[in-house]
């Protein structure tokens, strides 16, 4: 959590695994964290091996990633992941909107997965892309309502200035949502934006940081909760993934 700032959002949550010398097991993960979480952690299983000649099996939706988390309630995870250790800590610090983003994950599944295939479809639905993109390179931006005017029109114009300018004057707070953008920060590599969803606050920001993640994760399961949020990724603008920008330094 030291690599960056940017990790503030997930920084409590991670404070649980701060005595491991080494990667914590699954069962350690669950011990930390589980208690808080809307869904079991389990070691995500191997992918069956197709043996030659022998007929696919039929595809049940509770078998796939999504379905499971919803389905069966249990969030699939892999030892000795950055990727997936980086999940949980979002899970754990945004139950409220990942539980309500796995529901709509499931659901788009259930559509897309028709009756007793073997095989699933070769494209993927936008719902689909929509959610992807959010769950794995979103980031929350909420804003006082007085100010959401500018900052949207900053990132549709592709300017982070007003954005920068708006969290230095205290009226927005960029939380990193996306598990991949974490990971990217940690393993050190490229520079990379995040797609941003502008969400829409009452009043003055909370300061506390615990109650800036509380509230936005309040406010981003309010958002999917409408079906048709996040189903159209040509709509979708971001920001560059900078501390400068997304702690209020210049854009």
């Amino acid at each position: 959590m030291e690599r960056s700032r940017l990790f503030w959002p997930v920084s409590a949550a991670a404070q649980a695994f701060s005595g491991f010398a080494d990667w914590p097991s699954i069962e350690d993960y669950d011990r930390a964290v589980g208690a808080g979480l809307p869904v079991a952690i389990r070691e995500q299983p191997p992918r069956p091996k197709r043996r030659r000649g022998r007929e696919r099996e039929v595809i049940e939706v509770s078998g796939l990633y999504e379905g499971r988390i919803h389905l069966e309630g249990w969030l699939p995870t892999r030892p000795r992941s950055w990727h997936d250790f980086f999940n949980l800590l979002v899970w754990a610090s945004f139950p409220r909107a990942k539980r309500q983003l796995s529901a709509r994950q499931a659901a788009t599944l259930a559509q897309w997965v028709a009756p007793g295939v073997r095989e699933l479809p070769g494209r993927r639905t936008r719902e689909q892309d929509g959610l992807a993109i959010l769950d794995e390179g979103g980031l929350l931006l909420l804003v006082e309502a007085g100010a959401a005017g500018e900052v949207r029109e900053g990132l549709a114009g592709r300017a982070a200035g007003p954005v920068a300018e708006a969290i230095g004057a205290g009226r927005a707070v960029a939380l990193l949502f996306g598990h991949a953008v974490y990971e990217q920060i940690a393993r050190g590599g490229p520079p990379v934006r995040a797609m941003t969803e502008v969400l829409e606050v009452a009043g003055a920001l909370p300061r506390e940081a615990q109650a800036r993640v509380a509230l936005a994760d309040a406010r981003l399961h309010e958002v999917l909760e409408d079906p048709e949020s996040f189903c159209r990724p040509e709509t979708f603008r971001s920001l560059p993934v900078e501390e400068g920008v997304l702690l209020g330094g210049p854009g």
